[in-house]
């Protein structure tokens, strides 16, 4: 288990080490004192060592794929996949898991930042569970895709590379602290458990999704009223949580076959399309991916 402070962990790391592991995120700095991290692991890992960066910090962190569990201050925190964890952290020792595929946004946020844009600190460990669309998810999955094609340290990205960047990071922090108070009618346990029905047929296999009538067919419902409660129960359409599922199995694929091989058995007939939908959810191409991670 390796054991670090938290500030080891988030400087910028060279290029042959950065994204190999939990304790060598993808890092860089931004204006106001923003520090971000995307943090990529193929499988299962432990970290562990200490807060040591200034008391006045506050993480935001996304989690975008595989499940993780953090012990601190002597309690226990476990997250998922489309969590939101707001932590105003202390001084302390720490220990973290991590499940196989985990990836991971952090972006470090001084108070006086937050102060001059008049957000209040927080207090503790906030979590927020969200959609798949949600415009969190969407713009860390950019910004984690900028981190890991950048691979460059703060004081050799170009200025145009740093916009963007700091764009992202700001767009991020916008959403994630914006309160989302507004709750939608709880389904029925019959609506609920034919809806987690239709969602593992869609998931069973990668080369061919049923069709919306079949899935709709499965829970007695019209095509209009499945998409609206699929929606509604797992934060994104049907066919876009088939594509974000299937592009995380592609992961697993290229660790041990060819981008080509790849996409004929997630049912692809044109690598390039395969290619394109692989860069648009993870910012980077199959090749770079496995150049990265192999």
């Amino acid at each position: 288990m390796a054991d670090v402070s938290s500030t080891q962990v988030h400087q910028p790391h060279p290029d042959r080490v950065a994204g190999t592991s939990l304790r060598y995120p993808h890092s860089q700095c931004f204006p106001g004192g923003l520090q971000t991290s995307g943090f990529v692991a193929a499988r299962a890992d432990e970290l562990s060592g200490y807060f040591d960066e200034p008391g006045l910090t506050t993480r935001c962190t996304v989690i975008l794929s595989g499940a993780c569990s953090m012990k601190a201050g002597g309690q226990s925190h476990y997250f998922q996949a489309c969590d939101l964890v707001l932590a105003h952290t202390s001084p302390e020792s720490f220990t973290f898991e991590n499940s196989a595929e985990f990836s991971a946004l952090e972006i470090h946020v001084p108070s006086l930042f937050l102060e001059q844009l008049k957000i209040e600190s927080l207090s503790g460990i906030q979590t927020r569970s969200l959609g798949l669309q949600d415009p969190v998810i969407k713009t860390a999955r950019q910004l984690f895709g900028y981190l890991r094609a950048t691979q460059r340290s703060c004081s050799q990205a170009r200025g145009s590379d740093m916009l963007v960047g700091y764009g992202l990071a700001m767009t991020t922090l916008g959403h994630a602290f914006t309160p989302r108070n507004m709750k939608l009618p709880q389904l029925n346990a019959r609506t609920t458990a034919s809806l987690e029905n239709a969602r593992l047929a869609l998931l069973k296999h990668f080369d061919q999704a049923p069709t919306i009538p079949q899935l709709a067919a499965m829970c007695d419902l019209s095509q209009t009223r499945f998409k609206e409660l699929f929606r509604q129960q797992f934060g994104c359409a049907p066919y876009a949580l088939y594509q974000m599922h299937r592009m995380e199995h592609a992961r697993h694929l290229l660790q041990q076959k060819n981008v080509t091989e790849t996409a004929m058995e997630l049912g692809y007939s044109n690598v390039s399309h395969f290619s394109a939908a692989f860069q648009k959810q993870f910012g980077c191409t199959p090749r770079k991916w496995q150049c990265q991670i192999l």
